[in-house]
C-alpha cells in the first residue's frame, strides 16, 4: 500500500511541476522614452527597474544596463564599465522582428564598448559606445535639415549580470519634435534564460 501511496504522490508532483512550467507567464514589453538632450552628460537606464538611475561611478557599477547621450548608446561592458554588458544585432527588423525574436540564438555575436571615430558638426570625436548599436538609425538629409531615422534593427543586450533583453529602437524626437528624446521597446528576460518571448 505504501508503495503505490508514494507512486501516487511522484505522479501528482510531476503533474503540478508541468502544469506550473505550462503556466509561465511571457515576459511583457515595456516602453520607454529616455530625455538624453545633453551632449556631454550621459543618462544611466536599468532594465530590470524600466527607469533611468543616478549612478556615481558609471565605471565600476552593475546598477546600470544601457546609457545615452543624444544618439550614442554605451552598454555596461568593454570599456565602458566593469560589468558583463554587450550587444549583439538579429537582423530582425520591425514590430515584425520584435515578435519574431523569441530566443537568443546560438549565433549571436556580442561586442563590448569600445572607442570609436564619430562625425560631429565640428569633425570627428572620439567616444565610448557599443559599436554595434551605434547602427540603430541612418542620417536623412531632408530641406528642414539632417534628421536621425531609426534603422528599425532589434537588438539583443547583455545585461550588466550577464542577463538578456531584446530592444527596438524606435525614435529619436519627442512628440513635439524636439531631439534626443529616444524611445525604445523591449522586453528583459529576468531569469537569466535566454527567452526573450
Amino acid at each position: 500500500m505504501k508503495k503505490y501511496v508514494f507512486l501516487s504522490s511522484m505522479i501528482i508532483a510531476t503533474f503540478l511541476s508541468c502544469k506550473k512550467e505550462d503556466t509561465k507567464l511571457p515576459i511583457q514589453a515595456q516602453t520607454f522614452e529616455i530625455n538624453s538632450t545633453g551632449s556631454t552628460t550621459w543618462k544611466y537606464f536599468s532594465l530590470a527597474s524600466n527607469d533611468t538611475v543616478a549612478v556615481a561611478d558609471p565605471t565600476h557599477s552593475n546598477t546600470w544596463d544601457l546609457a545615452f547621450q543624444r544618439y550614442r548608446i554605451k552598454t555596461n561592458g568593454g570599456e565602458s564599465g566593469s560589468g558583463s554588458g554587450s550587444a549583439a544585432n538579429s537582423y530582425q527588423k520591425g514590430q515584425i522582428g520584435f515578435d519574431a525574436l523569441k530566443i537568443v540564438p546560438d549565433t549571436a555575436t556580442f561586442k563590448v564598448d569600445q572607442s570609436i571615430s564619430i562625425a560631429v558638426q565640428q569633425g570627428y570625436a572620439t567616444y565610448i559606445v557599443n559599436p554595434l548599436l551605434y547602427t540603430w538609425f541612418t542620417l536623412e538629409f531632408t530641406t528642414q535639415g539632417t534628421q536621425i531615422v531609426p534603422s528599425d534593427y532589434i537588438y539583443i543586450v547583455k545585461t550588466a549580470t550577464g542577463k538578456y533583453a531584446k530592444i527596438w529602437i524606435k525614435s529619436y524626437y519627442s512628440a513635439s519634435n524636439l531631439s534626443g528624446h529616444v524611445t525604445f521597446q523591449y522586453k528583459y528576460q529576468p531569469d537569466g534564460s535566454k527567452n526573450l518571448q
